[in-house]
């Protein structure tokens, strides 16, 4: 129906609109609607409401920020049916329910934080205090990027048959350790071949590539086709890795699934590159390349033991 639609829009027939944000509302009012509890929906409805007004980014939900939010109200809804099952609703519910629900749900528990404060600020139940966050690395720092990927890397920069889209983005997990998700959200505007080096912004900071991927740099600003599910191809003017859908980028989970037909490994990869970009550049510009914040960065080049190389 999704893809339907995008055809639809694509020739003028239907509005645009926010798709993620449209599905996200959506979803989010069917099982808010199949709580027992009319309190607990109410509660839930307001905190939704809530932190959509607090929403800072401007233009469209994207798919990172739409699945960040759909992976917090599952936690949320999670908690709530445990607190139903113990005959409870969000606004009896004692601590010692709360610390119980925390051990099931493990490592991520801390997703209800801005929940429970919520909940504490708003008056529905004061006494709850939120689970701590988790903390840590997250991951092991270093290691070796393996055989696979390394099979993998030397593949994207010999074999000119591959896509250039599919070899941008081996270089980029592989060598530099970059998440899949800001991969599939990189815009063509990013790009750039200047003075005969070729290069990504993020943000404020260009990262330079090998110069290997100048050609496929300048096949992408130059346009190639996306295929479409539907037949044919159509040309992409904002996307350096569009969907099949009108206006969006390819799923993270998608472009990774794509990877993984080449044997790359991108938890492996960003353990060993992370590793070694924490050693040669500032914190500042670890956060703006691999998309954490200064302080994860900081204490990822204190696991070092080392100091960077400012240059």
């Amino acid at each position: 129906m999704s893809q339907v639609r995008s055809l639809l829009v694509e020739h003028a027939v239907l509005p645009e609109r926010d798709e993620y944000a449209h599905r996200l509302r959506a979803w989010t009012a069917t099982e808010i609607t199949a709580l027992p509890h009319l309190s607990d929906q109410l509660a839930l409805r307001r905190f939704v409401r809530w932190r959509q007004q607090r929403r800072t980014r401007p233009g469209p939900l994207t798919n990172t920020t739409a699945a960040n939010d759909k992976r917090e109200l599952r936690l949320i809804l999670s908690l709530i049916t445990y607190l139903n099952a113990s005959s409870h609703t969000l606004s009896t519910a004692t601590q010692e329910l709360v610390d119980q629900w925390m051990l099931q749900a493990s490592r991520d528990a801390f997703r209800v934080r801005r929940f429970l404060h919520w909940s504490t600020t708003s008056g529905n139940n004061s006494p709850l205090v939120p689970p701590r966050y988790g903390g840590g690395t997250g991951f092991n720092l270093g290691g070796s990027i393996g055989a696979n990927n390394e099979d993998a890397l030397k593949r994207a920069l010999s074999d000119n048959t591959m896509n250039p889209r599919t070899r941008l983005a081996i270089v980029l997990t592989v060598v530099y350790g970059i998440r899949v998700h800001r991969i599939a959200e990189l815009r063509l505007e990013n790009l750039s071949v200047e003075d005969g080096t070729a290069g990504i912004h993020l943000g404020i900071v260009r990262l330079e590539l090998p110069t290997a991927t100048i050609p496929w740099i300048r096949m992408l600003l130059a346009g190639v086709p996306t295929r479409r599910r539907f037949g044919g191809s159509t040309q992409n003017s904002t996307w350096v890795y569009p969907s099949p859908h009108h206006g969006e980028h390819q799923l993270p989970s998608s472009l990774a699934a794509h990877l993984r037909i080449y044997s790359v490994s991108p938890v492996t990869a960003h353990q060993a590159a992370t590793a070694a970009i924490v050693t040669q550049v500032p914190p500042a510009v670890v956060a703006r390349i691999l998309g954490v914040s200064l302080t994860t960065a900081a204490n990822w080049q204190r696991l070092t033991g080392d100091r960077p190389t400012y240059r």
